[in-house]
C-alpha cells in the first residue's frame, strides 16, 4: 500500500506589497519623462489635465498642483509641470514654471522648454465612407526638434456631428491616414480640407459632445482629450464648421421633385402618396450629412423599426413605405453613383426588416380601428 503523502505547509510569498495606483502613476511619470520623444510625456499631461478638471476650482488646483511640481527637485515632476502649464496655454504659469525649474538646478530637455512654439503642420485630412455617417478629421503638428504629431478627432454624423473618439499619434499625418483609410474600406474617400475648417469642425463636435451624448458617457477619450485640443487649438481659427447639411423645405420638394420624374417615380406620383413620399425623405435626410438619396443598411434599418419613431404614424399608406423605399434607395444610389454592392446591402437590410415593420403598422391600424 502506497504511503500517504503529506502535503506541505502553504508558505506565505514574503513579497512586496501590491502596487497602488499612486506607484503606477509615478512609474509611468519617470518612463514618460525619460523617453526620448515628446509623445509619453505629453500623455501623462493630458491625464493629469483630466483627473484635476474635476476639482471644485480647476484653475486654482492645477495651479497649486503645476507650481508644487516644478519646485519639487525631481527632473519627472519638474518635467510634468512644464508640459502641463503649456497644454493649458497659461503663458505665465509657464514662465513661473520655468523660474522654478531653474532655481531647482534642472535642465529641460529642449524640445520640453520650447514645447511652447509648436506649429501646425498646415495641412487637415477628412476620411470618411460614402455614407458619411461618421468623418474622421485630422490635423498636425511639429514639436521644435522635428517631433511630429497627429490628432485624430472622429466626429458621429448620425447624432449631431459630436465626438465620438479623439486621440493623438506620436506619427506623420501622411502616415496616420494612410492606416486610417485601410481601416475603413474600399469605399473610403480620402480628402484635403482647410484646417481652419477642421479645427473649427472639431470644436463644434466637442461642443456638441458636452450638449448631447456625452452626458450620458459616450466620451470614452476623456484621458487623451486635452492634448488634442492642445494640438487642435494650434491650428488656424476662422473657419466654417458647416458640414451638416440642413436642407430646406424647397430643396427637399426638389429631391421629391426630382425622384417622382425618374424611371421609378410613376408608381407614387399620385396626389394621394404625396405625404408618404416627402416623410420617407424627410426622414433620409437625417442620414448621415442630411442626404436622402444615400441609404446605408443601418439607416434602413432605423427607418422601419419603429421603435425610432421616424415615421409619422397618422401618414396615409403606411403599410407601403418599405416599397417606396425599396425604389428610392434604387434610385438615390444611381443618382451619388455608388457601386451595386453598397444597393445590394441595403435592399438585403431592407428586406429583413420590412416584415416586422409591416407588422407594427397592422396592429396600429387594428388600435385605432
Amino acid at each position: 500500500m502506497p504511503k500517504s503523502r503529506k502535503r506541505r505547509p502553504h508558505r506565505r510569498h514574503q513579497g512586496r506589497p501590491p502596487r497602488s495606483a499612486e506607484d503606477d502613476f509615478t512609474a509611468a511619470l519617470v518612463s514618460a519623462a525619460e523617453s526620448s520623444t515628446p509623445g509619453p510625456l505629453l500623455g501623462v499631461a493630458a491625464v493629469m489635465l483630466d483627473v484635476t478638471a474635476g476639482a471644485d476650482d480647476p484653475g486654482a488646483h492645477r495651479q497649486e498642483l503645476v507650481l508644487g511640481m516644478a519646485g519639487s527637485g525631481r527632473p519627472e515632476t519638474a518635467a510634468a509641470a512644464a508640459a502641463v502649464a503649456t497644454l493649458l496655454g497659461d503663458d505665465e504659469l509657464r514662465r513661473r514654471v520655468r523660474r522654478e525649474v531653474a532655481e531647482s538646478g534642472l535642465v529641460l530637455p529642449r524640445w520640453l522648454a520650447e514645447l511652447h512654439r509648436t506649429e501646425a503642420l498646415g495641412r487637415a485630412v477628412e476620411i470618411s465612407t460614402v455614407y458619411r455617417d461618421a468623418d474622421q478629421l485630422l490635423v498636425g503638428a511639429t514639436v521644435p526638434g522635428g517631433y511630429p504629431l497627429t490628432a485624430v478627432v472622429l466626429v458621429d454624423n448620425e447624432l449631431g456631428a459630436f465626438a465620438a473618439d479623439g486621440f493623438v499619434v506620436e506619427a506623420r499625418l501622411d502616415d496616420v491616414a494612410a492606416i486610417a483609410l485601410a481601416d475603413v474600406g474600399e469605399d473610403a474617400c480620402l480628402r484635403d480640407i482647410p484646417p481652419a475648417d477642421a479645427r473649427a469642425r472639431i470644436e463644434a463636435a466637442v461642443r456638441e459632445l458636452d450638449l448631447g451624448p456625452g452626458t450620458g458617457g459616450y466620451e470614452s477619450w476623456a484621458q487623451s482629450r486635452p492634448l488634442v485640443t492642445w494640438v487642435v487649438g494650434l491650428q488656424p481659427a476662422g473657419g466654417s464648421a458647416d458640414a451638416l447639411q440642413e436642407l430646406s423645405e424647397d430643396e427637399l420638394d426638389d429631391i421629391t421633385d426630382s425622384f417622382l420624374a425618374s424611371p421609378f417615380g410613376p408608381a407614387w406620383a399620385g396626389a394621394d402618396l404625396r405625404p408618404l413620399v416627402d416623410e420617407v425623405v424627410t426622414a433620409g435626410s437625417a442620414n448621415g450629412i442630411g442626404d436622402p438619396l444615400v441609404w446605408s443598411p443601418d439607416n434602413v434599418r432605423k427607418l422601419l423599426t419603429p421603435e425610432f419613431r421616424m415615421l409619422d404614424d397618422s401618414t396615409p399608406f403606411l403599410h407601403r413605405v418599405p416599397e417606396l423605399l425599396r425604389d428610392l434607395i434604387r434610385y438615390g444610389h444611381a443618382e451619388r453613383g455608388l457601386r451595386p454592392g453598397l444597393t445590394a446591402a441595403a435592399l438585403s437590410a431592407l428586406d429583413a426588416a420590412a416584415g416586422s415593420f409591416l407588422a407594427a403598422v397592422q396592429d396600429l391600424d387594428a388600435n385605432e380601428s
